[in-house]
């Protein structure tokens, strides 16, 4: 099967930095070729930990000088994390650091820690911030911190209303400053590779249904420190510690799987899609996990998309069929992505499912498979009779479903060692801000997949399908793409580079 992207080609591309270049008048700030990023991290408990564990450590362009959480012991074990990350010393789960590693560590900077991001912000010299702090709080301190100067990396979900949303790409504008967004994806080398397949190469053919789900058998709860009592300082900030380190499950501060989940999946929809949907019906409910959460516990969700001429994801076909109009056939059409998340069976785990009419990709963040369809033309048979035709339909031929494509997939780059995702978009995140450009996950990404969880909750909530209107996406001054892949071939090759297509 050719592709038109060679291993060579590929494996350039996977380990170089996918931003790229803006036409305004931007000009990142002056580096010395040897001088790092300095990062302060706001937000250090699972996510953000993890963000250093596995992004920045892996990153020799970031150096952390900072670090912020309102709750000590998880800044307690951001210090211990970022200097092994300023180390460069990986740490896996379990594993005892040598005594090298362990003279390394505590010869690398140690970061300052501090419970209020906005002291942080006036004592520290900062580049750039990660924030990795609840929803709720996503959009005050991102536009703090832009005001402060600041690059900043968010986690999705960026936004959790469409005023917040303008407002922050308003404000981007305003600084020509951007915000990249953890829907870390966008870097991941096989779903780029896969983008090209169904983009660039046309490998799937028109895309005519999506699928995705992440399902879990999990109480999602997180389980509370024996006889903890929180400091002077830490009650300022926290009110009731168990709502706190359990966020993500009470109405005030999260949609629970709307927005820590189905985002990051409904993401990749809009990418494929290379659009958003025009309508969103939604059915949900609190079923199982009664302890006293306020979100829901199970989520349905269906989505369409329109797709006209002219629109970047149209894809037209060939007739296959003596009755299909070629007058027709390459109009507009609709495409349905339908997802569910739920808590009590993890039988079908996370994955997405692009299916398309001459094949399908079926994706994980670890394995990425390319499956073929058996094409089926209909032609005229004049010498068919009526005899012969009722016996074919009688013996039950036609009725046959071929499962042939569904055991043959192609595993995309499955002998390649890769660099986890979380690796590649901070490498992008150091790149851009040194380098000049805008990340592939930036903020019209983060905003335009916070619109499809915006528009779900609301369809829950009205029990209705709600439409989302394109004025909520369009603006009046011009916005990074949020449907940009990077891909590579021979002439790109020839000159050591990578494009966003």
């Amino acid at each position: 099967m050719s592709t038109g992207i060679s291993r060579r080609n590929f494996m350039k591309a996977a380990g170089a930095t996918a931003g790229f270049a803006i036409a305004s008048g931007y000009s990142p700030f002056s580096y010395a070729q040897n001088e790092k990023v300095r990062v302060g991290c706001i937000g250090t408990g699972g996510q953000g930990t993890f963000h250093i564990r596995d992004g920045m450590t892996g990153t020799p362009d970031i150096v952390i000088t900072a670090v912020c959480d309102v709750f000590l012991p998880h800044q307690r074990e951001a210090v211990r994390y970022a200097q092994l990350s300023n180390a460069g010393i990986e740490l896996e789960v379990g594993r005892r650091l040598t005594d090298e590693e362990r003279q390394l560590a505590q010869a690398a900077y140690k970061p300052n820690a501090y419970y209020d991001y906005k002291e942080m912000l006036e004592k520290e010299e900062l580049d750039a911030v990660v924030i990795s702090t609840p929803l709720d709080t996503h959009y005050a301190i991102t536009m703090d911190c832009l005001n402060a100067g600041k690059f900043v990396f968010c986690e999705k979900t960026l936004v959790r209303s469409v005023d917040e949303g303008r407002s922050m790409l308003a404000k981007c504008h305003e600084l020509d400053r951007w915000v990249q967004v953890g829907h870390q994806r966008r870097y991941n080398p096989k779903y780029n590779m896969a983008m090209g397949l169904a983009h660039a190469d046309g490998m799937i053919g028109r895309i005519t249904h999506i699928t995705a789900q992440w399902h879990r058998n999990h109480f999602w709860r997180r389980v509370m420190p024996a006889e903890y009592e929180i400091n002077e300082e830490e009650k300022k900030y926290i009110d009731d510690l168990e709502k706190h380190l359990n966020w993500r499950i009470y109405q005030e501060s999260s949609d629970g799987l709307f927005t820590e989940l189905a985002t990051h999946q409904t993401d990749i929809a809009n990418w494929f899609m290379k659009g958003m949907p025009a309508r969103v019906h939604t059915f949900a409910g609190l079923d199982y996990w009664r302890d006293g959460r306020t979100t829901d516990d199970n989520i349905l969700i269906s989505y369409e998309y329109d797709v006209n001429p002219g629109d970047p994801g149209f894809m037209p076909i060939d007739a296959r069929s003596q009755y299909q109009r070629l007058n027709l056939i390459n109009r507009g059409y609709s495409v349905r992505f339908v997802y569910s998340s739920i808590l009590a069976n993890a039988k079908r785990g996370a994955s997405e499912l692009i299916q398309g009419d001459k094949g399908s990709l079926q994706l994980t963040e670890q394995q990425c498979y390319l499956f073929g369809e058996d094409i089926l033309v209909q032609e005229v048979d004049e010498e068919l009779t009526a005899e012969e035709l009722a016996e074919r339909t009688t013996s039950g031929a036609t009725l046959q479903v071929s499962t042939d494509a569904m055991r043959e997939g192609i595993e995309l780059l499955a002998d390649v060692a890769l660099e986890t995702p979380d690796v590649h978009q901070f490498r992008a995140f150091a790149d851009c801000i040194k380098n000049g450009g805008v990340p592939l996950n930036n903020e019209m990404v983060g905003y335009t997949t916070a619109l499809t969880a915006i528009a779900a909750v609301q369809s829950r909530d009205e029990g209705r399908v709600v439409e989302i209107d394109p004025e909520l996406y369009t603006f009046d001054f011009p916005v990074p793409s949020f449907y940009d892949y990077y891909t590579w071939d021979e002439e790109v090759d020839a000159a050591d580079g990578v494009v966003a297509t």
